[in-house]
């Protein structure tokens, strides 16, 4: 009984002492995996942080001080003045056009002068009519003298020439137009109506080319013992805006809607319109008036002022034209040096009731544009 109890004992004292051993074992390994390098293989750095407070500074920290305020007048003795910065001047508008205007305000001047009674026509046949007398040339040289000063004061008087006046038959003339645009070849149609009523008249007259208007114009007045007596004239170019220029009767004042520009009216006055047919109406009245070298004074009233044209009968041309071979009279205006305006030439045809045939404007500015009508048809008026 007692040998078999004594093994039994022992075992516990064994199990002790194999886990002690193991503990042992277990310790010594973690020990050498951190205390001992094998070859080959490299040691982790270790890394030492140390926390220290920050000292505090020798000296403290000096905030900035506010500016005192004072007032915008003063300043400071030793202050440096700068330049005030520079202003741009803004850019100048140029005023605009003179205010378009239909009537003006009274002048007074002197009544227009009757031509003298040798003059007056004999009939009343509204065709004939006799021209204009000394008295209207006068009228004309006045403007002349006058130039453009707008003030309505009757300029100087100056003696005038006789013209015995005829105006033609009524016509719808047909041109071919050719010139340029902006330097461009320009090629179209153009017409003139003249309506002769015996004692009234009206022409209209149109230039186009393909789609666009080169010229349009109207004037109506009397037909009297000056000869064409405008009272209205109505003209438009291009895209532009029609212009109205009015020889008023009543008031004696020749004013114009696109300025405040006025004259005195005496009688004779023409329009860029009637001008042409008043040259008409004096060669059929008179071919003797109409001599190589001759120059006519009409005052021509345009859209915004006006003043003489010396119209110069340069001579006979023969043309050939869309209607045939014709013999001419070449007349010419020349505008003064320094204008702006057009040089007109016209060309008569005595044989064709002294109508025009041919009428070019010359823009005599560099780079100019012009614009020639050459009669392609003739037909009654009405047609």
């Amino acid at each position: 009984m007692s040998e078999v109890s004594r093994p039994a004992r022992r075992w516990p004292r064994l199990l002790i002492l194999i886990a002690s051993s193991l503990a042992l074992h277990v310790a010594l390994v973690d020990w050498g995996r951190r205390h001992i390098i094998v070859p080959g293989q490299t040691q982790a750095p270790t890394m030492t942080v140390e926390l220290r407070p920050v000292p505090p500074p020798a000296q403290p920290v000096a905030l900035p001080a506010a500016k005192p305020t004072r007032p915008s007048s003063a300043r400071p003795a030793n202050a440096v003045r700068r330049p005030a910065p520079r202003r741009v001047p803004e850019p100048s508008i140029d005023p605009p056009d003179e205010p378009i205007r239909e009537t003006v305000e009274r002048i007074p001047m002197p009544a227009p002068q009757d031509p003298p009674a040798a003059s007056l026509p004999t009939s009343a046949s509204g065709a004939g009519q006799a021209g204009r007398g000394e008295g209207e040339g006068s009228a004309s040289a006045d403007h002349g003298n006058n130039g453009n000063n707008g003030s309505g004061e009757a300029p100087d008087a100056a003696p005038g020439k006789v013209y015995q006046t005829s105006a033609p038959p009524s016509v719808l003339l047909e041109y071919d137009v050719t010139g340029t645009k902006d330097q461009q070849p320009a090629y179209g149609r153009g017409s003139i109506a003249w309506h002769n009523e015996g004692d009234h008249y009206k022409v209209e007259g149109k230039a186009k080319a393909l789609f666009f208007t080169l010229l349009n114009f109207t004037s109506v007045g009397a037909l009297d013992a000056w000869g064409v007596s405008p009272e209205l004239y109505t003209e438009q170019k291009g895209f532009k805006s029609a212009t109205n220029t009015h020889f008023n009767r009543e008031r004696n004042v020749v004013s114009f809607s696109a300025s405040t520009t006025s004259y005195p009216r005496r009688g004779g006055e023409q329009d860029r319109a009637s001008l042409i047919w008043q040259l008409a109406a004096i060669g059929r009245g008179d071919a003797g008036q109409m001599q190589a070298g001759a120059v006519i004074d009409l005052f021509v009233a345009g859209v915004r002022d006006g003043e003489i044209w010396r119209v110069q009968v340069l001579g006979q041309e023969r043309l050939t034209l869309p209607v045939g071979a014709l013999q001419t009279w070449h007349l010419v205006r020349m505008p003064k040096p320094g204008s702006y305006d057009d040089r007109v030439d016209i060309w008569l045809a005595p044989q064709h009731e002294w109508y025009p045939v041919r009428v070019r404007y010359t823009d005599l500015r560099p780079n100019g544009d012009y614009t020639q009508l050459d009669l392609s048809g003739l037909k009654p008026a009405g047609q």
